[in-house]
């Protein structure tokens, strides 16, 4: 039977609800107390009748959930933010390190603003009052450059570059970028700071800046809320979930901008790769444009995966970092269909057959202490490579030759939009492209796939309707 009794707060006037019964296969007393609030102002007697109905409704749910131990009653006095952790335990457990990593960067900005609250507590407007906030929130850029004293610090410090990283764990490709007069990250500043044992201010010049945040990583903190939401309702904690479209407004949608290289701009940096002295980067490079690999999967790729005499690359695994996973680890692929096997052009079967030579001759120079990973792009002892080192190449290459700064992802658009653009079906791009529906390619192409779409109306009315014809 529920009952409950009114309550004084500062805050307000709150009633505690209690249900109590008897399990029926033990003959155990259970008791189970929540918080009911009125969400506006009522007279007592208002608040009364529905406060009577709000017990009857808790009293219901806990009969209609109960499955024979108390362990299994749901927690109605559950915090937002004690939802989030069991969410994020789930994640752990059913999904990628680095879905887990995003979770737990979004579960702690929830925390803040509505992890207090319980979890039947929460309605449409305080969510949506939370995503508004996250859209006004500001956060602070820091764009650090060494200090000329940088270079005169690290020899009196009186230790490689080779020491620096193997002993104090320095990133050395920072530490160049760093070097070179461009910008780093706080985390390096701060770690070099003290492994060099001065304060960041005195080797770097630190300025900061507001800005807002990019509308996707405000996103991806609403569809983690929703996420939680969702678990909620199947558990029964809520009633539906308030943190849905249904309810709440995620503000307006990104358009999504693809960066790529045209035609002309890819046939530049071909020829510049095919001049490029790293013989390591010239392959990585050349296999991201001519396939359109994502980095991890050339962070991933082994030698076992080539086929020299088909002509053939198949992919089967992901390169991937996580400081939470302890540094390089390998995974599967994206998707089920990121699985898959590609025919590869003459002239990148011929740079691999290059590299390899150069890759068995470092592996004989390093002998025993060489590691045999058997990955195609490794550093200096056969340790897999970082999956940002092929972001990393494809940087120096492209201020080396002055061309336009894109991201590695960049050539996997160009990659795809060349092969839309010369006909190739759209079947057969999703296939090399590792999408596991063709709706996938299509709506992220859809832009291109509308130019391909006129430019064959065209062609076929020049079939039929010769220019000079028409003329």
């Amino acid at each position: 039977m529920a009952t409950f009794r009114k309550r004084q707060l500062k805050s307000g006037i709150v009633y505690d609800i209690q249900v109590k019964f008897k399990e029926p296969n033990t003959n155990q007393t259970i008791i189970k107390t929540t918080v009911w609030r009125p969400e506006h102002k009522m007279t007592d007697k208002q608040a009364e009748r529905e406060c009577a109905l709000a017990a009857q409704k808790f009293e219901d749910d806990i009969k209609h959930l109960y499955t024979g131990s108390v362990a299994d009653v749901p927690d109605y006095n559950i915090t937002v933010g004690q939802m989030a952790d069991k969410w994020l335990e789930r994640v752990r457990k059913d999904f990628s390190i680095a879905y887990y990593e995003r979770g737990i960067k979004t579960v702690e900005w929830l925390k803040r603003y509505i992890g207090g609250y319980k979890i039947r507590e929460v309605t449409p407007y305080v969510i949506q009052n939370f995503y508004d906030k996250l859209d006004r929130e500001m956060r602070i850029v820091y764009t650090i450059t060494a200090k000329p004293c940088l270079r005169t610090a690290i020899e009196n410090f009186g230790h490689s570059r080779r020491e620096l990283y193997e002993d104090y764990g320095v990133n050395i490709a920072s530490l160049v970028t760093a070097l070179q007069g461009k910008r780093v990250g706080m985390e390096f500043a701060t770690h070099l700071s003290s492994v060099l044992g001065v304060k960041p201010e005195k080797i770097f010049n630190i300025e900061k800046t507001e800005q807002s945040y990019a509308v996707e990583t405000t996103a991806k903190v609403k569809r983690a809320t929703r996420c939680i939401f969702a678990m909620a309702k199947r558990q029964r904690l809520v009633d539906d979930n308030y943190a849905s479209a249904d309810y709440v407004s995620y503000g307006k949608k990104p358009q999504r901008n693809i960066k790529y290289l045209d035609d002309e701009q890819a046939k530049k940096l071909f020829s510049v790769i095919m001049e490029y002295e790293d013989i390591r980067a010239k392959t990585a490079i050349m296999l991201a444009l001519m396939t359109g690999l994502r980095r991890g999967e050339i962070a991933g790729l082994e030698w076992k995966d080539i086929d020299f005499e088909r002509h053939t690359l198949t992919v089967n695994r992901t390169g991937c970092y996580s400081k939470i996973a302890g540094g390089i680890f390998t995974k599967e692929p994206k998707t089920q269909g990121s699985v898959r096997r590609i025919t590869v052009s003459e002239i990148l079967i011929e740079t691999l057959k290059e590299y390899k030579t150069w890759y068995d001759e470092q592996r004989t120079n390093w002998g025993d202490r060489w590691i045999n990973s058997d990955r195609l792009f490794v550093q200096e002892y056969g340790r897999p490579i970082y999956p940002d080192t092929v972001y990393d190449w494809l940087k120096r290459m492209l201020e080396k030759s002055n061309l336009t700064k894109v991201t590695l992802h960049s050539l996997r658009h160009t990659n795809i939009t060349l092969q839309i653009a010369a006909g190739v079906p759209l079947t057969t791009v999703a296939g090399r492209a590792g999408h596991s529906r063709v709706s996938t390619t299509s709506d992220i192409y859809s832009h291109f796939i509308k130019t391909s779409d006129e430019a064959a109306a065209e062609a076929l009315e020049d079939i039929f309707l010769p220019r000079a014809t028409k003329e």
